[in-house]
């Protein structure tokens, strides 16, 4: 059961949206790599969810610091909290992109790992890196990993224009964003559609910054609850379409039904058994989005060593249960403890040094 919810500055269902989400880009990428073509065949249209989410949330965590955070400061705490995971990401592929060009004798050279390893611990992307790398890919070593690039991007650029109208300028920035995608089409994943990225994150983002300022002044209504749930069955339907949506449909989830979703979610909450695995699924849906790509080169990697076969569906359920315990591991072992030291030693250090001494 869904009631009302009263503003906070977290929102448990938006965890659930955003960790299904993630999920369904696991899927979705199973599918693709291990040809399963119709498996969650449309879960890339999560990214779009995921900058419809960071739009709306990131003015309501930062929204009362627009005065005392600086712009560098801002930076850390954002790279805080991505980095991390992204560091690991790479020194999970980086030697496994090595070994398969020795095992399988594959002409690459260390040089090219090596740019596409410091590229990607910058989060910078490899622009024409080498098929033996992972080229096209921007970021061959981690091709999902185009979106944080993008996230990055999003993140700084609102940053600094936070003095502005934000309601003027996100509906500027959404409205500009999609007529440049209805002209060339969604990506940025690649070289040959890097620049497209721009608009594919301006579009969501901006929905998200937007929605969330509409949102302050809407007035109350009952008919949340029943919209949050006719959006999270047009989700599933759309997500696990067997066949690729048009893409008119993508277009309407990316600019009306993802924000649409957000905005609904952010109105409901569920009981306290069903809050507690949407925050688990929630703080797993960053590590899962991050690491599923280097995690499935190694677990695939080594299924068709050992045996030698490729079974698809043996493999999906395989690497599905391992990506998500692993990435379990890694929050609670890794990514949680990290960013905890990194956020002592400089956020706090420069919240410190900020203070006049008496």
């Amino acid at each position: 059961m869904t009631t009302p919810i009263t503003r906070t500055d977290h929102y448990t269902t938006l965890d659930g949206i955003r960790g299904f989400a993630a999920l369904s880009v696991l899927a979705f990428h199973l599918g693709r790599w291990l040809d399963i073509p119709w498996l969650c065949a449309n879960g890339n249209l999560s990214v779009d969810t995921f900058f419809c989410l960071s739009g709306y949330v990131l003015p309501l965590a930062y929204g009362r610091k627009i005065a005392t955070l600086s712009m560098n400061a801002f930076i850390v705490t954002r790279l805080i909290r991505l980095m991390p995971m992204i560091v690991l990401s790479v020194a999970i592929s980086a030697p496994y992109v090595f070994f398969r060009s020795v095992v399988s004798h594959i002409d690459v050279s260390a040089a090219a790992i090596l740019s596409a390893a410091l590229l990607g611990v910058l989060n910078l992307p490899y622009l024409y890196a080498p098929p033996a790398v992972g080229g096209p890919q921007l970021f061959p070593l981690n091709g999902p990993q185009y979106s944080l690039f993008l996230e990055v991007v999003a993140n700084i650029i609102w940053w600094a224009g936070r003095y502005l109208p934000q309601m003027a300028v996100a509906a500027v920035v959404a409205v500009v964003s999609a007529e440049i995608l209805v002209l060339i089409g969604i990506g940025g994943d690649t070289t040959e559609t890097f620049w497209y990225g721009f608009p594919h994150v301006g579009a969501s983002f901006a929905l998200g910054v937007l929605i969330y300022h509409l949102d302050q002044r809407l007035p109350s209504w009952r008919g949340w609850t029943p919209l949050f749930w006719g959006l999270t069955a047009s989700m599933i339907v759309i997500f696990f379409a067997p066949y690729e949506a048009t893409f008119t449909v993508k277009l309407a989830w990316k600019l009306f039904l993802s924000p649409l979703l957000v905005l609904a979610g952010a109105h409901v909450q569920f009981g306290k058994r069903i809050d507690s695995f949407a925050l688990g699924i929630g703080a797993l849906s960053y590590p899962v989005y991050a690491l599923h790509y280097p995690l499935f080169c190694w677990i695939n990697g080594a299924f068709r060593m050992l045996l030698g076969s490729r079974d698809g569906w043996i493999e999906a359920t395989l690497i599905f249960v391992a990506v998500i315990g692993l990435s379990y591991l890694a929050l609670r072992a890794y990514d949680e403890p990290v960013r905890s030291y990194l956020s002592r030693k400089l956020v706090a250090r420069r919240a410190k040094a900020a203070v006049p001494a008496e």
